[in-house]
């Protein structure tokens, strides 16, 4: 018995006979519920097009019926035989085959193919048949929204709503990949079986930057803009305006009218009026910028949870566009910025009266020190023009912190005001070797022989009262000094009294060559116990060392291994980052704005540390010219593409995994400054920064932390730090996403990988501190938890804010003596930012609704 003729099956096209239960082709089950199609024969009214049912193009594509034929061609309901997957088939007419015909029928599929989403109808080829072009697309078993809306008269408020989401959504992709739809209207979006919605056709989009002068009026006129009609130009907000035009039908049933949608519909929610009628907005400016922008102004609902939900990373400005988060009431941003002021001057007052500075004062400024130390180095016989100086307080060798903790309240308070043993230190470096005084490992006391020995010149440190600590100097190639070395000129520079000390054997090896060693032990005065050993050195008749201890020196650094180690680990990670970085541009996934931000912001500042900064050199070729700007641009080049690098490589995955953490992020970097949102988390950093700097106030009156105070100088000097410590901050911030991003990754457990985070926090804050000593532990490890705490809260502006502002806090504070001015601007600055963003959030409260919802 041969098959029934025209009866066919519903999903492969094969031939069946009446009874059949299952298509032997395919497996397609047959029986009534899955509505097996029973075509008549040929003469049959239905119209079959070109192309009969049954028919086999290319060797591929059997012809299941014409769906629909239009200006631009026939569109037949096939089934790829190769893939197995019913598809639609669009024929470019005959009459249409000119060579611009053909030019926009294949651009049509070379832009379509760029947009990738679940609510754009897919294209996947191009071929040619019987003299014919044609387009494989993805089949919709549904209607398009114009035959609905004619059939039904309007959606539900509820329905349209949804479907408005879903056509933004789509709208977004394709605006994301540059292409502009420019024939959005309702015969062009499709409802498929199961209630999805896809945007179809794009037989005119175009890349915005390839649309020619002659080409902006193609579309339908009926769903033009103003703009496009007149020849201006076409544009997003074009598409938005033909998207408003399909939305004013959706919601009201009625096409445009001179009427706002609510005369219509009375019940119509005032915030879908608002929104179509800002589409429909005869300037361009005035309409929403995105798509996004649109489907957020909404009532309820989120495009980030509509993304994920759909298996989409969503982009940046589906995450700036996000409600998902609010900013702090008013009441709230008052009590964060009350919290700040009581912090920020209970760190001050604790510290200007118990403090480090306070026990310790600094009589003289850098420079008076910096010219009593040339005179000293004049006395003992260097006199040569060198050409690079640098020079500085610094605190506080661990050591020395140690040991003066190891007294009662009154001694430490004799020894801290005597500054003997020294717990602030002043450096003076001369050298011929510019890299000899720039080098910034050399601002620690503890640098080991592997970096000392890579210097030429001298190196001098003397307490903060003057008196000389430390002495080393290469020689210069100067003439011998045929008299032995009055070492009591050195004593005197110290401050010692050589008849308190008794020579004795010597055990520290100089780091320079020498022809003579000596060393003594003694005390500072009778009323001071400690035991003060000087070790000495010369060479040919000139003192080319001379130090003084108090207490044991610091065990050898590992100054070579943990430099070597450093420099790998960032070699690699640049690698790895690198890598990953251009596979995420490769794939269009990556922030390129947040990157350039961040990029830029870290050049900016560290340039800003560099103009500001120190410069103190003799030759006139150095400094801030413009042989040591070629080289600061270089360096900041660098480390500016190594973070931009960093951030593409990591940013996007946490933009898939935890989007909400950068909202605030993504809103900053697109410049919306007075966002509350931006606002509250700035804010909400400015907290638990000042939370960190009473702490470390509290800590440093108990001197159980070392204190930064490289940066005291002049305002010059102390600005330029401050741009310096600001671009640690923001390298920190992007550090400490990459560690949390990673740990999450991998252990795949918030709680835990934050956890650890935390735990590798304290260990980089102990590493770049020093040393964390055991009463400052606790109060470190709380410090990370809490920290952890508001990025997961807050998300990453807020933590930028921690690192910018907290490193801030860890430069001493007075309000006496020549450095108050300065030091309490710096501390004052916080609060400042904490009152605009305090001001942000009440000036939102006071905009007027219609001005909040634009």
């Amino acid at each position: 018995m041969s098959p029934t003729p025209g009866r066919l099956c519903p999903k492969c096209g094969g031939e069946v006979r009446e009874g059949w239960r299952v298509c032997p082709a395919c497996a397609a089950p047959l029986d009534a519920e899955t509505r097996t199609i029973f075509q008549e024969s040929s003469s049959s009214t239905i119209e079959e097009g070109r192309f009969p049912a049954g028919t086999v193009l290319a060797g591929r594509y059997r012809i299941l019926g014409l769906l629909g034929r239009g200006g631009m061609g026939e569109v037949y309901r096939a089934y790829d035989l190769i893939l197995n997957q019913a598809v639609a088939l669009k024929f470019l007419p005959q009459a249409q085959m000119s060579e611009p015909a053909l030019a926009r029928f294949r651009n049509e599929v070379r832009i379509a193919r760029q947009v990738s989403h679940p609510n754009v109808c897919r294209v996947y080829d191009i071929g040619f048949v019987e003299g014919l072009h044609f387009i494989s697309m993805e089949y919709l078993d549904g209607e398009d929204l114009g035959s609905l809306l004619r059939r039904i008269g309007r959606l539900s408020q509820d329905k349209a709503i949804e479907f408005t989401r879903k056509i933004c959504a789509g709208l977004s992709a394709a605006h994301e990949r540059g292409v502009l739809h420019r024939d959005l209207k309702p015969s062009n979006i499709m409802i498929d079986g199961r209630g999805h919605v896809r945007i179809t056709d794009f037989g005119l989009a175009a890349l915005a930057q390839e649309i020619a002068l002659g080409d902006i009026r193609s579309g339908t006129p009926a769903y033009m803009s103003p703009e496009q009609k007149a020849g201006r130009e076409v544009t997003v907000r074009s598409d938005i305006y033909s998207l408003g035009l399909v939305l004013y039908e959706m919601f009201t049933g009625k096409t445009r009218s001179e009427t706002s949608p609510s005369e219509h519909i009375k019940d119509l929610d005032p915030a879908i009026d608002r929104v179509i009628l800002r589409c429909l907005e005869e300037d361009p400016k005035r309409r929403p910028s995105s798509a996004l922008n649109v489907a957020m102004a909404l009532p309820g609902g989120d495009p980030i949870a509509a993304a994920l939900a759909a298996g989409e990373t969503p982009s940046p400005e589906m995450v700036a566009a996000s409600m998902e988060k609010e900013g702090f009431s008013v009441r709230t941003a008052a009590m964060c910025f009350a919290a700040i002021v009581v912090l920020v001057a209970a760190g001050i007052v604790i510290q200007s009266k118990y403090g480090l500075l306070a026990r310790a004062p600094l009589k003289l400024p850098p420079d008076a020190m910096a010219d009593r130390a040339q005179q000293l180095l004049t006395l003992l016989g260097y006199t040569d023009h060198l050409d690079y100086i640098d020079y500085g307080f610094d605190c506080c060798e661990q050591a020395a912190v140690d040991n003066v903790n190891r007294y009662d309240s009154a001694r430490r308070a004799e020894i801290l005001a005597s500054h003997k043993p020294p717990i602030i230190t002043f450096y003076y470096r001369w050298s011929r070797d510019r890299s000899s005084v720039r080098n910034p490992t050399l601002n620690f006391p503890d640098s080991t022989d592997f970096f000392r020995r890579l210097l030429a010149g001298v190196r001098l440190l003397m307490n903060a009262d003057g008196q000389l600590v430390r002495l080393e100097a290469e020689p210069f190639n100067a003439s011998p000094i045929n008299r032995p070395v009055n070492w009591d000129t050195l004593f005197s520079a110290a401050g010692l009294d050589r008849a308190r000390f008794t020579e004795t054997k010597p055990e520290s090896t100089p780091p320079m060559v020498v022809d003579g060693r000596q060393a003594w032990t003694g005390t500072y005065a009778d009323s001071r116990t400690e035991r003060v050993r000087v070790e000495a050195a010369s060479w040919q008749g000139r003192p080319v060392m001379f130090e003084v201890r108090a207490f044991p020196p610091a065990p050898p650094g590992t100054g070579a291994a943990g430099f070597v180690a450093v420099i790998v680990l960032v070699m690699l990670l640049a690698a790895v980052g690198g890598i990953t970085a251009w596979r995420n541009l490769r794939l269009g996934r990556s922030d390129r704005r947040g990157a350039m931000v961040i990029a830029g912001t870290v050049f900016l500042l560290g340039f800003g540390a560099w103009t500001l900064g120190p410069s103190h050199t003799t030759s006139p070729m150095e400094g801030h010219s413009f042989v040591g700007l070629f080289g600061a641009l270089g360096q900041l080049s660098l480390v500016a593409g190594v973070m931009w690098a960093f951030y593409l490589a990591i940013e996007p995955y946490a933009r898939r995994h935890w989007p909400d953490s950068l909202i605030s992020w993504t809103r900053f970097c697109s410049g919306k400054l007075n966002n509350t949102l931006v606002a509250s988390h700035i804010l909400a950093g400015i907290v638990a920064a000042s939370g960190f700097f009473a702490g470390i106030s509290g800590l440093a009156a108990g001197l159980w932390i070392r204190q930064q105070i490289d940066s005291i100088g002049s305002a010059s000097q102390l600005a330029g730090a401050w741009f310096q410590r600001g671009q640690n901050g923001f390298l920190l911030a992007l550090a400490l996403l990459l560690m949390v991003v990673l740990l999450r990754l991998l252990l795949q457990n918030v709680w835990i990988a934050d956890l650890g985070a935390a735990v590798l926090l304290v260990i980089v804050v102990s590493t770049l501190s020093g040393g964390i000593s055991a009463q400052a532990a606790p109060f470190f490890t709380i410090t990370s938890l809490v920290w952890m705490w508001v990025l997961r809260r807050f998300g990453f502006l807020a933590m930028i804010a921690i690192f910018f502002f907290g490193i801030q806090s860890q430069l001493p504070v007075t309000t006496s003596g020549w450095f108050a001015a300065p030091s309490l601007a710096e501390h004052l600055i916080p609060v400042g930012v904490a009152a605009w963003a305090l001001w942000v959030i009440l000036s939102a409260q006071r905009r007027p609704a219609t001005e909040s919802a634009a």
